[in-house]
């Protein structure tokens, strides 16, 4: 996906910020699932051993970051003022990543099998079928003890409960926010059944129809995700959802328990 020069620069002035912003509950995020895959997984246990592709890279946040850790980074992305902002801030923190303009499918051509595969923030932007085949090349670019690092944002009902252009439509879900997981995800989606079918025949569009051409056309859950993941061959060693952000405080803790209203899934998958 390719956003131009203008949105990448403004991304890369929060890169720079990224102690003050959300960047960097990101990083951090990045930082702790790289350490469980490396120990659970990997023999080598110098960083300089190790390769580590910031898949879907933009200006290169995660490359840079774990090169200045010593790490050998990889970068690939389809947008090319992407990477030369990501090669500009990369001189800024005096690292230098190999950054590569082209398709994760073609990794071979690019660099040495991948250790680690770090995918932030891209699941949610294709579609199943998109999302399938991508997670296929990713596994065939990673080394023999290699394996894939994920987050992605937001999930299937984040609409429910943090959409500012309605909200009230968390309200009917406030009764039944302490019960147990099980039955509360059922009324949940009951509940979004329901709206979706409102939405049919107010507007012919189910809410999943009306964001296949957002740019987050396919937010997803746990469920779900573990589904394409194993799919697309991968065995999963963790996976979690949480809310990584600060947003909405007091509605945060009212669903705090409830894992489907959390914004945030990630984790770490291995090939089977």
């Amino acid at each position: 996906m390719v956003y131009g020069e203008s949105y990448q620069t403004k991304q890369a002035n929060k890169f720079r910020n990224r102690q003050n912003n959300h960047w960097r509950f990101r990083i951090e995020l990045g930082q702790r699932l790289v350490k469980t895959l490396q120990d659970k997984r990997l023999s080598a246990k110098d960083p300089a051993d190790i390769n580590i592709c910031d898949v879907g890279c933009s200006i290169g946040t995660f490359a840079i970051e774990f090169a200045k850790n010593g790490y050998k980074t990889f970068g690939i992305d389809m947008d090319e003022e992407a990477l030369k902002i990501a090669r500009e801030l990369a001189i800024e923190e005096g690292v230098d990543p190999a950054f590569y303009c082209g398709d994760i499918a073609a990794w071979e051509s690019f660099g040495p099998p991948i250790d680690i595969a770090l995918c932030f923030d891209i699941f949610e932007h294709l579609h199943d079928d998109q999302l399938g085949a991508f997670l296929c090349s990713i596994r065939e670019a990673l080394s023999d003890s290699g394996g894939l690092i994920f987050h992605t944002f937001p999930t299937q009902y984040d609409y429910l409960f943090f959409d500012k252009k309605s909200s009230i439509r968390h309200l009917p879900l406030l009764p039944f926010r302490n019960i147990k997981n099980s039955r509360f995800e059922r009324i949940l989606r009951f509940y979004a059944t329901m709206l979706d079918g409102a939405s049919l025949i107010k507007t012919g569009l189910t809410h999943k129809m009306s964001i296949k051409k957002d740019s987050h056309c396919n937010p997803t859950t746990k469920d779900r995700l573990e589904e394409v993941l194993t799919r697309a061959g991968f065995t999963i060693l963790e996976i979690g959802s949480t809310q990584l952000y600060p947003i909405m405080e007091k509605r945060c803790a009212q669903f705090g328990q409830q894992p489907i209203s959390h914004r945030n899934l990630y984790g770490i998958a291995v090939p089977s």
